[in-house]
């Protein structure tokens, strides 16, 4: 739905659409600003490339459960995004505590 509002929607349901996941990556890159402070996050890391990476994988996530996705399918995806973060040293110690309960 939120892709076919994006690719075909009239031009106020793009505009909302948009509005709301920008929202939604403001909010997350403001929380991983504060992670780093706490020193949950490494002095390097930058939270707003984090915050597009992370809503980047989500969209993908919501796109192929819309296809028909097992949850199995979709929690391989965060342990493969996660083991990715973690190679390329971004230390996200934060976003294994949180996804400790999926």
């Amino acid at each position: 739905m939120v892709q076919g509002a994006l690719a075909c929607g009239d031009g106020s349901v793009r505009k909302e659409v948009a509005a709301r996941r920008a929202a939604a990556e403001v909010a997350l890159r403001r929380r991983l600003q504060r992670a780093k402070r706490e020193g949950d996050l490494p002095k390097n890391a930058d939270p707003a490339e984090l915050a597009h990476y992370v809503m980047t994988v989500v969209r993908g996530m919501a796109a192929q459960s819309a296809g028909g996705a097992s949850r199995d399918q979709l929690r391989r995806v965060v342990q493969i995004a996660l083991r990715l973060a973690e190679a390329l040293n971004c230390g996200l110690r934060y976003f294994n505590k949180q996804l400790a309960g999926l």
